[in-house]
């Protein structure tokens, strides 16, 4: 079928940009880190990092409903198909939500937007876990077991995302500080703590796709 090859390409393309645009903004986060660039420079490659991060950003969001349109392509699971206009929906929302949050300078008046795309993180990654769990007990709602573990390994990305957000909080505060005072040994050691527990929940995402995509492609028997 014409549309569930779109829907299969599509499905590569976001592994393929949420792959790369997370790789571009691990390797140019390294220059921002940096104290041997200008508080300028620091500040143009953070603008950049930030436009780059909006690849894996969308890529994620977009997975729910693509992800899910390919499952009722394949009949591999038992819920009705009209549930994929829902997906579509809530899907197409919340990327606009987080394109509004990147967009948006004013930070009074989106944090309590920033807050709710927290939680709907918190809840979404608690349903996918559900979902996949009953699915790998009774089959319910999906029909194989290699599809409900890859379900699972999505919803612990969601949760590694969540684990970047709450591990940059100190980095924000940091870079601000550097900003507005300058730089100094305290806060640049901030920055590369901050960082680095950042990075090992990106590298945790890393694993987590790749083997994700490893079991749609070979579909074990489990």
């Amino acid at each position: 079928m014409f549309l569930e090859s779109i829907i299969v390409w599509l499905h590569v393309l976001l592994f393929v940009y949420w792959l790369g645009g997370d790789l571009g903004v691990f390797y140019s986060s390294r220059f921002r880190n940096s104290a041997n660039y200008d508080i300028q420079t620091r500040q143009l490659i953070a603008r950049i990092t930030s436009n780059i991060d909006m690849a894996p950003k969308t890529t994620m969001v977009l997975m729910i409903p693509i992800g899910f349109s390919l499952v009722a392509i394949k009949n591999l699971w038992l819920m009705p198909d009209w549930l994929i206009i829902f997906f579509w929906l809530f899907g197409l929302a919340w990327l606009a939500l987080v394109w509004w949050l990147h967009l948006t300078k004013d930070a009074k008046k989106k944090a309590p937007w920033a807050k709710f795309d927290l939680i709907l993180r918190y809840i979404l990654c608690a349903v996918l876990v559900i979902f996949s769990i009953t699915s790998l007990l009774y089959q319910y709602p999906l029909v194989e077991n290699w599809l409900a573990l890859k379900v699972l390994l999505f919803a612990l990305t969601i949760f590694c995302g969540i684990m970047i957000r709450i591990s940059v909080k100190p980095y924000i505060l940091a870079f601000a500080k550097v900003i507005q005072d300058g730089s100094s040994p305290e806060i640049e050691k901030q920055l590369n703590e901050s960082a680095a527990k950042a990075r090992m929940w990106v590298k945790a995402i890393w694993v987590l796709i790749s083997i994700a995509a490893l079991i749609g492609i070979w579909k074990p028997i489990i």
